[in-house]
């Protein structure tokens, strides 16, 4: 009976010690996924990363890294000291700075959050005046789009450059039918939050840039 007792209580040891560790797996896990939290259906996943770091960065650092800003958003970001659109790795790159971290895990995440919605009936954006950068997809892969910028307002309004021109600023009088979020993914890094396009201009493939960019603006020693 002892015996019988003595190994009952090695085997609770053992199973109460094969317990603790597979907790210690998953608390592992799920700390390291907090950094990653996926949006989306499985069929047009997004992807959204929240970095932690005390460091302040500025446009000048983001530049640093190879993003090349163009203009300004149309729209209004409040609080934001930098909302501008650009290019990093020759694919679009949206980046709205902030003062603190706080403001852009705040503004920052719910600016992100509407310029990346997607409706579920067909996941384009939402109709009005909503989303600053629109791709219009006539013939399959190719894509044009720019802002508006002569509105004398603030007020989005879209205009679509000849898939495949030589890049001037004439637009089409034409309506496009798709209307798709230019950016898919996002990342905030600190006080600043990066909207990104899917890699090669594929809108709702993961993009590089998202995934890689805290690595690239915060390099290990």
């Amino acid at each position: 009976m002892n015996r019988f007792l003595l190994i009952s209580r090695v085997q609770l040891l053992l199973i109460s010690a094969m317990l603790i560790v597979m907790v210690a797996v998953a608390c592992g896990s799920a700390e390291d996924e907090s950094l990653v939290a996926s949006g989306g259906d499985d069929t047009t996943p997004q992807r959204v990363r929240i970095i932690e770091s005390t460091q302040i960065f500025t446009e000048d650092d983001i530049k640093a890294i190879g993003w090349k800003g163009q203009r300004d958003f149309q729209l209004d970001y409040p609080e934001a000291t930098t909302f501008k659109w650009g290019y990093l790795n020759q694919t679009e790159v949206g980046v709205l700075i902030y003062a603190s971290a706080e403001d852009a895990k705040t503004l920052g995440v719910a600016a992100a959050d509407d310029q990346t919605f997607r409706r579920a009936s067909d996941n384009q954006a939402r109709d009005g005046d909503f989303t600053d950068r629109i791709s219009c997809r006539r013939p399959v892969g190719s894509s044009a789009v720019k802002a508006n910028s002569g509105s004398p307002s603030k007020s989005f309004s879209a205009s679509y450059l000849e898939p495949n021109s030589d890049g001037s600023d004439e637009v089409l009088a034409a309506t496009c039918t798709t209307r798709f979020p230019t950016y898919n993914d996002y990342t905030v890094v600190g006080n600043v939050v990066f909207m990104c396009e899917g890699d090669d201009g594929n809108l709702l493939d993961p993009s590089t840039n998202c995934a890689k960019v805290s690595e690239w603006l915060i390099p290990t020693e």
